[in-house]
This record gives structure tokens, sequence and C-alpha cells, in this order.
């Protein structure tokens, strides 16, 4: 996909995650997020640096459009995008990294796309849970949600997945 294609595309998922924020709140322990995927697709030459100055700002974005408490999102998505090169090496190995080519659902197939979405997923909603309930809420409860928003938004990442890479 050309550059311009996936930078409108990841604005318009920022859009929409600022209005899922905002308008569809499913239930109290379902979170449902994009972020952890589109930091997950940003091009492999990127380095770890930039992509944590990325997560930074589109976190900070989506909590300013947002009704949220703000900088939380960026609390989370930072360190996601601190472990996404471990996690391509671990997921994709050497076939990613020495090809030096876009990450696609077609190329590595679901079963690795999955993967890699829920580890950055569980990251980011980990951090998420823990800043958000603040010690507010008990152990389990918070687990509960931790868990039900991995769950939900990993099959959401995987179809935005295909979206970011689509042309």
């Amino acid at each position: 996909m050309k550059r311009g294609q996936f930078t409108l595309v990841f604005l318009l998922m920022l859009v929409a995650q600022a209005l899922l924020n905002n308008y569809f709140g499913l239930a109290r322990y379902v979170l449902i997020s994009v972020l952890p995927v589109l930091i997950l697709m940003l091009p492999h030459r990127m380095g770890t640096i930039a992509a944590m100055l990325v997560a930074f700002a589109s976190g900070f974005a989506v909590d300013f459009f947002s009704t949220g408490m703000l900088g939380i999102s960026s609390l989370a998505l930072v360190p996601v995008a601190l472990v996404r090169g471990l996690v391509l090496d671990l997921v994709f190995g050497e076939e990613y990294s020495s090809r030096d080519e876009e990450l696609s659902l077609d190329r590595f197939g679901i079963l690795k796309m999955a993967l890699a979405i829920l580890i950055l997923c569980a990251v980011f909603f980990l951090v998420y849970v823990w800043a958000d309930s603040a010690g507010t809420v008990g152990f389990w409860r918070a687990v509960l949600r931790w868990l039900l928003s991995v769950i939900v938004s990993t099959p959401v990442c995987v179809y935005v997945s295909t979206l970011l890479r689509r042309g």
C-alpha cells in the first residue's frame, strides 16, 4: 500500500477509535480498541523510538477527542510500541525482518497475525486496565475486564489489519 493511503487509513482509524470511545461503549467490562494493530502495522523500517512517538501522539489524539481520561491511551500504547519489535521477531522471525516487506494477513496467515495482535492487545489492555482502575477495582474484576477486552478486541484488530494493507 502506498504511504499516503496507509496514512489516510491510519488517521481514519484514529477517528473511528475516538468515535468508538465516545458513542459505542459496549459494557462496563468490555473495551474495544484498534490502537494496538495500528502500531503493529507501522512500516518495518520505522524504529522503536519513532514507533513510540507515533504511539504517544496517536493515543493522545484519541484521548483528546474522546470523553476518557487524557493520556491513558498514550500510557497504554507506548509499551505496545516498545515490545512491537520483539513481537515481530518472536512471531514472524527472520521471514519478516530479512525481507523488509510490509506486514499483511495474506503474506503471513491468520494464525501468525492473530497471535501477534493478541500479544499486543494483551499488553495494551494490561496497562490500560491497571491505570484505569488505579486500585479502585478488585483484582478479579480487573482481570475479567482485561480478559474480555482482549477477547473482543483481537478479532476486531485482525479485521482492521486487512483494511490497513488493502490496495
